[in-house]
């Protein structure tokens, strides 16, 4: 006669089991089938004409449940032998303790009836246990009988009726399958004497592993060491990529997301006894790991991270080599730069993964495969914006993979090389051309100080210091600096001149200053006010008292409390005369540094003097990266290209 038994716990608390992921449930029957010791679990599914799934079924060749344990693991929630016995009969290592699994099986669907076979001396008994959904409460008890002495197969089954077809569609789809397979691979290295069927379909294990690599750290916990193995499973399939918190026998207590964008597919796992303590301690807090495993778990990431850039090193030069026998590879002669180097290994990844995800680019013939490999060459000549830019609308390379793609590129930092090596390198040939149009006589003629030199100028404050690379407009300086202007240096036409279609474009007060502001940080800011003087007037004791005298009024506005701003005044002209040599040379200071006040500096120095600080700034760099520059004439050349629209139509 059946009888209930009741579960001792609240309703909203067991229903909240049965919640789970349909195929974190399939795999928890799966889990209980192993840890009985089953050498063969079979799940099959019913559907009918409708195609709608009828039932499910987990059964299994195992130990099965005493009838006398059944009462402690299915009469009150939490009930398990595991949490005693660390291991099973047969010696494998228990993956639950908590005795929960059993009733995310409900999430498959509202009816599960569990049969258990098991050995009782010399004959087999048998008896069910049913988990209704609309009676959570308690748990329905068959009594058992005593099967013929020619029934001695041991075994447990697990029927879901009244299924959640999508729950369960998903769970038994064919991607599920590959999540399975990853689920119980590390548990398969560990114990191979086992399979599982999906009605007749056997999962694979040993043939889905592309490759395995492994490394060992030792962490302390107080005065024990305790010794970690990390394992990167590479699959030959596209898997969810997932970590695996197990024990020393590669058991998943957890598992999580990894964190790593990657065109390779891999899993890792963490296997050590102190991930068993904690878990037999109830102390695996996935949202807050404790201090050894938030450590190790960096270390893993890391190791893996390490992993996937051999293994992409490794499969770009096989596919390059591909590109190279038929000709298409964009690059001709070796790199004799280590730009160009770094330039070569990101544009082999970006390639590989043009092959690996665009299935129709191997369709094409070699001449448009020729193309697209050029536009993406072009591109990295940039930065790697562009080369983004390149992968999104012309090549099509799909969302989710140009995110892979960019952690890939950052991982490595070759993308970060590129950009700075290409910045260095446009900064030295920005500088070669300036002086090209300042100081060449023929050039200098039609390049105008206001019309063309301060647009440039303006987008270039590095020149002026490295701090000076990021500057903001702040409408407040502004005002300040426009009356100051008409009242100091007496600009009666400078209203007319700010609001001219010429100078809509710019952040200037027109053929007087430039001006940004920086930040300073908890410092305060830097206002930088730069006076370009025309090509026909040198600096000279007039306008040395011009731009003090303006620096004091403007550092004195009540508008920029004097604890909180700085300011650097600068004068700059072709060339200096003579009777104010001497105060661009002072003691203990730098040249060209005229004058000081309590928030203020003033400056005079021609163009060559901050041209050449520039250059000698930039060059060290160049050096060290071995950049090859050309001469002055690519430089001109560079500087047409990039401000062709602030430089005379018949310029060059």
């Amino acid at each position: 006669m059946a009888k209930k038994v009741d579960l001792g716990v609240e309703r909203d608390h067991i229903e909240s089991l049965t919640r789970a992921n349909g195929v974190n449930a399939l795999a928890e029957l799966i889990w209980n089938s192993l840890d009985a010791d089953s050498t063969v679990v079979n799940v099959e599914y019913v559907k009918n004409r409708l195609d709608a799934i009828e039932e499910i079924s987990v059964s299994d060749n195992g130990l099965g449940l005493r009838y006398d344990k059944a009462q402690d693991i299915f009469g009150r929630l939490g009930g398990s032998q595991k949490k005693t016995d660390p291991t099973s009969p047969g010696g494998r290592q228990y993956h639950g303790k908590e005795g929960k699994g059993r009733y995310k099986a409900l999430a498959l669907g509202d009816l599960v009836k569990f049969t258990s076979t098991y050995k009782n001396t010399d004959q087999c008994n048998e008896f069910s246990i049913t988990l209704d959904r609309n009676n959570l409460t308690y748990s329905e008890f068959s009594d058992q009988k005593i099967l013929p002495k020619s029934e001695k197969e041991t075994g447990f089954t697990a029927l879901i009726q009244n299924v959640n077809q999508e729950s369960a569609s998903k769970a038994l789809d064919t991607n599920s399958r590959k999540e399975l397979e990853q689920k119980f691979a590390a548990y398969w290295i560990s114990y191979p004497d086992f399979n599982i069927f999906f009605n007749g379909y056997k999962l694979e294990f040993e043939s889905l592993f592309k490759n395995t690599e492994q490394t060992e750290v030792i962490a302390k916990d107080g005065e024990l060491d305790y010794r970690f193995v990390i394992k990167v499973i590479e699959w030959r399939v596209d898997i969810k990529k997932k970590a695996y918190l197990c024990n020393s026998n590669g058991v998943p207590f957890q598992e999580l997301n990894l964190g790593i964008r990657s065109s390779i597919p891999i899993s890792i796992f963490i296997q050590s006894a102190y991930i068993e303590k904690l878990q037999r301690e109830n102390k695996i807090d996935i949202e807050n790991f404790d201090d050894v495993l938030q450590g190790i778990y960096g270390e893993a990431k890391k190791f893996a991270r390490s992993y996937i850039r051999k293994r992409l090193h490794l499969y770009s030069g096989e596919y390059i080599k591909e590109l190279k026998a038929k000709g298409i590879y964009p690059y001709k002669e070796k790199a004799d730069t280590l730009i160009e180097e770094s330039k070569r290994q990101v544009f082999d990844i970006v390639a590989l993964q043009v092959h690996e995800f665009l299935p129709h680019f191997d369709d094409q013939d070699d001449m448009s495969k020729k193309f697209t490999l050029s536009l993406i060459k072009e591109s990295l000549e940039k930065d790697s914006t562009s080369l983004q830019k390149i992968l999104a609308e012309v090549v099509e390379l799909p969302e989710e993979k140009r995110g892979e793609l960019v952690e890939i590129l950052e991982v490595t930092s070759l993308s970060n090389i590129i950009d700075t090596m290409t910045e260095i390198k446009n900064r030295l040939q920005l500088i070669n051309g300036l002086e090209q149009i300042i100081y060449d006589t023929e050039l200098n003629k039609t390049v105008k100080e206001r019309k063309h030199l301060h647009k440039i100028i303006i987008k270039e404050t590095w020149l002026f210091g490295d701090n000076y690379t990021y500057g903001v407009d702040d409408i407040t300086l502004k005002n300040v600096l426009k009356a100051y202007l008409k009242d100091s240096l007496k600009r009666e036409d400078f209203q007319e001149v700010v609001d001219s279609e010429d100078n809509s474009d710019l952040r200037t007060i027109p053929d007087v200053c430039l001006w940004q502001q920086f930040s300073m940080g908890n410092a305060g800011k830097e206002n930088l006010i730069i006076e370009l003087k025309k090509p026909t007037v040198d600096a000279g004791f007039d306008e040395k008292t011009q731009i003090e005298s303006y620096a004091t009024k403007v550092a004195s506005d009540p508008r920029f409390p004097k604890g909180e701003t700085r300011w650097k005044f600068l004068l700059v002209t072709k060339d200096i005369k003579t009777e104010i040599e001497p105060h661009l040379n002072q003691k203990n200071r730098k040249y060209g540094h005229v004058t000081e006040g309590d928030n203020f500096d003033v400056h005079i120095l021609p163009w060559g003097h901050i041209l050449s600080e520039a250059k000698i700034r930039h060059e060290f760099i160049k050096e060290k990266l071995n950049l090859n520059l050309k001469d002055n004439e690519h430089g001109l050349e560079y500087l047409k290209g990039k401000y062709k629209e602030y430089l005379p139509d018949d310029f060059g």
